[in-house]
């Protein structure tokens, strides 16, 4: 069975770090409170592709405007807009788009959860290969309990 070393030297400044203070690590989707998990009961409405004809049509049209270009290569989904609370950082609002809005809150995750890096190795090679790195531990979870709200 192949084996590899697990690097967890990231993780003793992720957890050194004050929650106001960013990241020097690679980051999926932070929050103001670090990495964070979201859990969605419900369907949402989310556009599915793109072309280039929709692109050229209307360049600047609501449509084209829920995608983003990700390095020149290809477009992604906007996923939408999280808002917090200024009030009460424990009540989140997820805007889909211009016609579904989630009511949630964030809790605290019980245990946190390590995101690991792992390196492709198409060789398969056990002495070359780099080791897997643990780069933050995410410790909330936001959750949407109820379907997605319209907006009128």
């Amino acid at each position: 069975m192949p084996s590899t070393r697990v690097d967890y030297s990231a993780v003793h400044e992720a957890l050194k770090l004050e929650k106001s203070e960013p990241s020097s690590f690679d980051e999926i989707i932070s929050t103001p409170y670090g990495l964070s998990i979201l859990e969605i009961q419900g369907e949402l409405n989310l556009p599915t592709s793109l072309s280039q004809e929709q692109i050229d049509k209307n360049p600047e049209g609501d449509y084209v405007s829920n995608f983003a270009k990700v390095d020149d290569i290809y477009y992604a989904v906007k996923f939408g807009k999280l808002d917090f609370d200024p009030k009460d950082s424990t009540k989140v609002t997820l805007f889909i788009g211009k016609s579904q809005r989630l009511i949630g809150s964030m809790v605290n995750l019980n245990p946190p959860l390590g995101v690991m890096r792992i390196p492709h190795n198409e060789d398969n090679d056990e002495e070359n290969s780099e080791d897997i790195k643990i780069v933050d531990i995410i410790k909330k979870k936001i959750i949407f309990k109820h379907r997605p709200l319209p907006i009128m």
